[in-house]
């Protein structure tokens, strides 16, 4: 989100107007002794390049997903590595949590972005997620791919049931957004939250 720290958000309730063209292709949760892998695909009605700059658009990515209270770049680190900050409240059922989230970020022009968590600066032991883009006819097969484990406790009876759930509608939300965008020639900068 920005790379599923969307996996568990409150999402808004309101979908921004018009219908879609946005097919979700596959949404799988798999969990093993507390580790989760999820795995998201959707076709978008928006050129790659398009998609990119609004995924790596990480100043203003809390617009592109509710729930995200906030999101921002922070300073590069002593290597040269970008880093961003996520801040958001997750909740399974009525267990709720407020989370942050440091991440490294390297990205391939209009291709993929990887992300991966500084452990000791986050509420996860451990996250990786890997977006792909690819270009398909005339719109964009995104990929999102992601391994973690929060550092904190969720349900283990309900808990891959509602990851799945939030991941269908993160990828729904992001999707219809990004097309809604599109369509009306905006970048993420332009839209109010």
């Amino acid at each position: 989100m920005k790379h599923l720290l969307l996996f568990i958000a409150i999402f808004s309730s309101t979908t921004w107007p018009g219908t879609y063209a946005l097919e979700i292709v596959k949404v799988s949760v798999d969990v093993d002794d507390g580790n989760y892998r999820v795995f998201g695909q959707s076709r978008i009605e928006a050129p790659p390049e398009y998609v990119f700059s609004v995924l790596m658009d990480y100043d203003n990515f809390h617009k592109l997903a509710g729930g995200i209270a906030e999101t921002s770049f922070l300073p590069t680190d002593e290597s040269g590595n970008t880093l961003v900050y996520t801040r958001f409240e997750s909740c399974v059922l009525f267990f709720c949590k407020n989370l942050e989230k440091i991440e490294r970020i390297d990205s391939r022009l209009h291709a993929s972005i990887r992300a991966q968590v500084i452990p000791e600066r986050s509420d996860f032991l451990f996250s990786t997620a890997h977006w792909t883009i690819t270009a398909i006819e005339d719109a964009t097969l995104l990929t999102y791919e992601a391994e973690f484990r929060p550092d904190f406790w969720i349900p283990p009876v309900i808990g891959p049931w509602a990851v799945r759930r939030k991941l269908f509608q993160t990828a729904e939300l992001i999707g219809t957004r990004i097309e809604w965008m599109h369509s009306r020639g905006l970048t993420l900068s332009q839209v109010s939250e």
